[in-house]
């Protein structure tokens, strides 16, 4: 019997013809997001002037940059078979904490530097250690450890939020950008995509990953110390959200104690389980989630150049979160009847 980690990871179906086993593969969603994608901008340019404009895009990727990087931290946690609730509430605490830090006169990228190691050990420590190592449920650990430090960021904040609008730093990662076009914040973005993609693809530490998410128990008989994978998966999580909330304080020239709500993590894990990253684990690619990430900024922006609100876009998102599970699930059963 096979038992080394490449074997694991290898070991998922890929038999199967015709139409069932098109359907089911791995890369299916994320080819009919890109193909949705593709429609979605040529009828812009075709019936939206200002879509094209430099402005515009460079919006695009400007507002897309802190999902994305989201995304990366989020899809390495769907992987292994969990999902991380508290993201925005790290991203909370984070952005207070690297206000204070730059307040009390610390270099701002000395700041910067500690506050993403803020929410790497917030990850690890919190989230990972409790679910990987105690056993206790991803759902409930990170809706709980969501609640606290929600409420840890508005009393730490004194329920106020802060102005830095001098910051040369957040402003720089949150909204400047190479030659007035090219948005800082989404290059970074775009690198940790490459990074995490590698990782994953060609490490040890990325097959982990995968086996965890898609057999656990031939994974810890293989060898893996998912005590240990877990909390670094979530402790990567928490990484990205504490660079992210420096990105949002760019974006919005102030450090807010609501600024990780409810509705960015319904964001990021809408587009990561959109194309293709399942629910269950196991599959998917950090790749597919930006095409995810792509696909939700594009038609975000095609509704508010149209005039809806954002409430239009949240019932949007929330409706493309129950299909995305939905075809995840009719995926999972074809790729069951085509092994």
């Amino acid at each position: 019997m096979r038992t080394d980690v490449e074997s694991l990871t290898a070991d998922r179906p890929t038999t199967g013809t015709g139409w069932r086993h098109r359907l089911s593969g791995s890369s299916a969603p994320a080819y009919a997001v890109a193909g949705l994608l593709v429609l979605v901008v040529v009828v812009e340019l075709l019936t939206e002037p200002n879509f094209s404009s430099s402005s515009n895009i460079t919006n695009l990727l400007r507002t897309g940059a802190v999902p994305m990087l989201l995304c990366v931290g989020m899809t390495m946690v769907i992987l292994t078979g969990g999902i991380d609730l508290s993201m925005g509430a790290i991203l909370s605490v984070c952005g207070i904490a690297y206000a204070k830090l730059v307040m009390e006169g610390l270099t701002p990228e000395l700041a910067l530097v500690l506050t993403v190691l803020l929410g790497a050990a917030i990850g690890f420590l919190v989230n990972g250690l409790l679910i990987g190592r105690v056993g206790l449920s991803f759902f409930v650990v990170t809706l709980a450890s969501a609640s606290l430090l929600s409420g840890f960021a508005l009393l730490w904040s004194g329920n106020r939020q802060y102005d830095l609008s001098w910051d040369g730093v957040a402003r720089t990662l949150g909204n400047d950008a190479l030659g007035g076009v090219l948005p800082y914040g989404a290059m970074i973005a775009v690198l940790a995509v490459v990074v995490a993609g590698v990782v994953l693809t060609y490490t040890v530490f990325g097959r982990s990953v995968y086996a965890i998410g898609g057999n656990p128990e031939a994974a810890q008989l293989s060898g893996i110390r998912s005590q240990w994978v877990v909390p670094a998966v979530y402790g990567v999580s928490g990484a990205c959200a504490g660079l992210a909330g420096v990105m949002m304080i760019g974006r919005q020239t102030i450090a807010d104690p609501t600024a990780g709500n409810n509705t960015i993590v319904l964001y990021v894990v809408a587009a990561t389980l959109l194309a293709g990253v399942s629910i269950t684990g196991g599959s998917g690619s950090v790749f597919a989630a930006l095409i995810g990430t792509a696909f939700l900024q594009v038609l975000a922006n095609a509704l508010a150049l149209r005039g809806f609100n954002n409430s239009w876009q949240m019932v949007v998102t929330g409706a493309i979160l129950l299909v995305a599970v939905y075809l995840d699930r009719v995926r999972q059963r074809l790729l069951a009847r085509g092994a």
